[in-house]
């Protein structure tokens, strides 16, 4: 099948028509899109920010859409069903990590922009293992943050294992920390979210949280010792020390973003009086996408956004590019 998407042909370029060919397999679904975010990440790809970017390139790992078509094989999925697709398209469902359902550590996994073709066009085929059925009371727009974003912090909560009434504080209130605030509240946790943007307390109190100046001082050091849980989404440099002084003896500090320039650590942070944990997070399994996805829906979880034609892509790019965006920007074909 011919497939129109838009491309980035070099880095910083302008996206423009692109047409490529894939035909469905055995246990493929075509999915017609009709939402697809532009989000950092897809334009740092875009900018080839990590050198290693693979032009031309079609950005977009957060999708959603219908089923159009379907290959044979095809189970779980039929034509008109309403599914997300996210970052992660294919796995071996073979290795050790698919067997214990972790396959988004398969070590021949396929994600958007790297091995395929991304979202920012009229169709995609995926795996219908990687489609995924939107629950009946979640919006197409809504889920589009919860196909990546959610997912990846939603799954970050959950390795937590936190204990009942924790809590907890969101660095950095992008599209992750807002998402990542709304669960952790309606989780039942209490939730100190740090910006230095007061114009987001509202917001924050909003999503169910409690707003913390990260440049104040006072507002840092009266959480020393008094945090269950930290989830990091930050890609800017930050006083990680601080913030493992604010975890309780147990406590946890997990990253989701990555900042641009190496950390300081001491090491006694963790061991001296403690057994505080840090750890990362990369996106999440297909069972957590189906339980954020069912948990995202009862409560009602979304984040402000601004929907925007596929003809004014280049716009979008733009906007997120020169860091002027304050709400979620999704594509709407």
């Amino acid at each position: 099948m011919k497939t129109k998407a838009y491309a980035i042909q070099a880095p910083g370029g302008n996206a423009e028509p692109f047409y490529y060919e894939k035909a469905i397999g055995e246990k493929d679904v075509l999915v017609r899109i009709n939402y697809c975010s532009v989000t950092r990440g897809d334009v740092q790809i875009a900018d080839n920010d990590w050198g290693d970017t693979k032009f031309p390139v079609v950005p977009g790992h957060e999708i959603t859409g219908i089923v159009e078509d379907a290959g044979p094989g095809v189970t779980s999925l039929k034509r008109g069903d309403r599914v997300g697709i996210g970052y992660q398209l294919e796995a071996c469902f073979n290795c050790q990590f698919c067997h214990e359902g972790t396959e988004q550590f398969c070590p021949h996994q396929k994600v958007v922009a790297v091995d395929y073709y991304g979202g920012w066009a009229e169709h995609i085929i995926v795996d219908e293992r990687f489609a995924f059925r939107l629950p009946e009371r979640l919006d197409e727009m809504v889920a589009v943050p919860l196909m990546s974003s959610g997912l990846t912090v939603y799954a970050a909560i959950v390795r937590a294992d936190l204990p009942e009434n924790a809590t907890a504080a969101v660095l950095g209130i992008g599209g992750l920390g807002q998402l990542a605030i709304q669960f952790l509240h309606k989780m039942g946790h209490r939730v100190v979210a740090f910006s230095h943007t007061p114009g987001k307390r509202k917001l924050i109190e909003q999503f169910g949280g409690e707003y913390a100046d990260n440049s104040d001082p006072s507002d840092v050091d009266v959480h020393n010792r008094k945090l269950d849980f930290i989830l990091s989404t930050l890609n800017a440099d930050f006083d990680f020390e601080a913030y493992l002084k604010m975890l309780k003896p147990q406590g946890k500090f997990c990253f989701v973003a990555q900042p641009l320039n190496k950390l300081r650590l001491s090491a006694g942070l963790l061991y001296d009086y403690a057994a505080r944990t840090v750890y990362g997070n990369y996106t999440g399994s297909r069972k957590e996408m189906t339980a954020m996805l069912a948990f995202s829906a009862h409560h009602h979880i979304e984040v402000p956004t601004e929907v925007l034609p596929f003809s004014k892509i280049n716009e979008a790019v733009e906007t997120v590019r020169n860091g002027k965006v304050n709400t979620k920007i999704v594509l709407k074909n």
